[in-house]
């Protein structure tokens, strides 16, 4: 940990709105800006970060530990590399110390940005994490603008400042769809004043829905589309300054 100067933990407190989606936008965008950025994923059950980087097994191994895959600049380390397509049914204990033994015994070197993405819910794995990373992380909190996703997100927000984890903000997921330079809102149009007065945060970006996400990894889907990348490159400076 004395080699990482900073943690973002990105997490949503349930499955389904995109924190992986996010956790790797912002990893990618903060690689291309020239800071040493490395991208850990502890989601044990449905880790998605293999595909959104286009990275997989083998993982091998050297003098210093577990080598991360390498997707251009930007380090990476997944559950989802040893374990692949097949279930993972570990218990809570086991599962804390799958998380803590990944940290510890891959070759990270040092880094400016560790970007962590976090399992859903709040159970062990949560816990975990935040008590592993406790000494210089930020909580990064990921929603869609529905209503019953907003109020789970705002648990995981309170939990957080039990354990003494600065919220950083939250990031609006699947906020829009552009329609050439008209914006259709599928999920409701979220009012960002009201979300940051329920969540006690600033809204950091808003995250356009692209139909075809999962056809290609999110480098190439970067590449293609271009409202998707500029928002992550908003996300990523407000995140480094």
């Amino acid at each position: 940990m004395k080699q990482v100067k900073n943690v973002v933990l990105v997490g949503s407190g349930k499955g389904g709105v995109g924190k992986s989606l996010v956790a790797s936008g912002l990893a990618i965008e903060l690689s291309s800006m020239g800071l040493a950025t490395a991208l850990l994923d502890i989601d044990v059950h449905g880790a998605s970060l293999p595909f959104y980087v286009g990275a997989g097994a083998p993982v091998r191994s050297g003098r210093d530990g577990l080598e991360p895959k390498l997707a251009g600049k930007l380090k990476t380390m997944s559950v989802g590399f040893f374990t692949g397509r097949n279930p993972a049914p570990l218990k809570g204990g086991e599962k804390q110390t799958l998380i803590t033994q990944l940290m510890a015994l891959t070759n990270w070197g040092d880094l400016d940005f560790l970007v962590v993405d976090l399992p859903p819910g709040t159970g062990d794995e949560l816990l975990a994490a935040f008590r592993l990373f406790s000494s210089n992380c930020r909580l990064l909190l990921v929603t869609t603008p529905s209503k019953l996703a907003t109020e789970i997100v705002s648990r995981l927000e309170k939990l957080a400042k039990q354990e003494g984890v600065p919220v950083l903000g939250v990031v609006l997921n699947m906020s829009y769809v552009a329609v050439g330079k008209r914006r259709v809102y599928p999920l409701g149009k979220a009012v960002p004043g009201l979300l940051e007065k329920e969540l006690q945060c600033s809204v950091l970006a808003e995250i356009p829905f692209v139909p075809k996400m999962n056809e290609k990894n999110l480098h190439a889907t970067l590449e293609s589309e271009r409202a998707l990348a500029q928002a992550f490159r908003k996300l990523a400076k407000k995140v480094a300054r």
